[in-house]
């Protein structure tokens, strides 16, 4: 009976939803560099400029950017393949935003492979860096 009601609590807590940690609760001013690819949605805090070789995903941030923010539809091309350049083309921009950063215990975004998630509430600025562009592209 024991081993019942061990297997029924261990199943129920492997079924329940992981708890959000490391969640401050409050919103603040985020700055840097969005990467938005097919896939992928990459904030780099605090840089200014499209980093000149790709980042692991584990040290960067997931960004959940709502796609009802002003301007965004006009300035952000649909992420996909480019059949030309062989590869999932990445496109860079410069974000500042009032958000907050959400730590789960199996990481963020696709796959769970970016080390938390940072969710956008009211954009302050947004500019593209430059066009589309694959890493093996860059010189």
């Amino acid at each position: 009976m024991a081993f019942k009601w061990l297997s029924l609590v261990a199943l129920t807590l492997a079924l329940s939803p992981a708890p959000e940690v490391g969640a401050d609760g409050h919103d603040r001013q985020f700055s840097g560099v969005w990467l938005l690819q097919f896939e992928g949605s990459t904030f780099v805090e605090g840089a200014t400029a499209t980093p000149t070789e790709p980042l692991p995903v584990a040290a960067t941030d997931w960004l959940d950017y709502p796609f009802d923010q002003p301007r965004l539809d006009e300035l952000v091309e649909e992420p996909g393949y480019d059949d030309d350049r062989g590869c999932y083309t990445i496109q860079p921009f410069l974000v500042t935003f009032i958000g907050h950063r959400i730590q789960r215990p199996f990481g963020a975004g696709h796959m769970g492979l970016w080390r938390s998630q940072v969710t956008v509430h009211r954009t302050v600025s947004f500019e593209r860096l430059g066009p589309a562009f694959c890493y093996g592209d860059r010189p």
